[in-house]
């Protein structure tokens, strides 16, 4: 039997990769931070495509599918983590005030 593969996405803004996102409120603006990198192989995996569209649009990036097994995708979320938990220094912010 074949090995099943799925999709899953990642989102880009010309070389970087979307890490993570976190939001605020300051002075009743809503203030986005968009984190990215340059290493795909620390970047967020989306499993869902309107989620992963939502959020390039937000942040002026496109999705880019990736198809992997299972497991990979398994693995692309564990790097993911560890790379959250020990931030290196290539990453890059995006603010978007509202």
């Amino acid at each position: 039997m074949p090995i099943k593969e799925y999709p899953y996405y990642f989102i880009k803004l010309g070389k970087l990769y979307y890490v993570n996102e976190s939001c605020r409120n300051v002075k009743r603006k809503e203030i986005s931070s968009y984190e990215f990198t340059n290493d795909e192989l620390v970047s967020f995996p989306f499993d869902t495509q309107s989620i992963a569209k939502q959020t390039a649009d937000e942040c002026g990036g496109y999705i880019v599918v990736r198809n992997a097994t299972f497991e990979d995708y398994i693995r692309e979320g564990d790097r993911w983590s560890k790379y959250i938990d020990y931030k290196e220094k290539h990453v890059w912010k995006l603010y978007n005030v509202k």
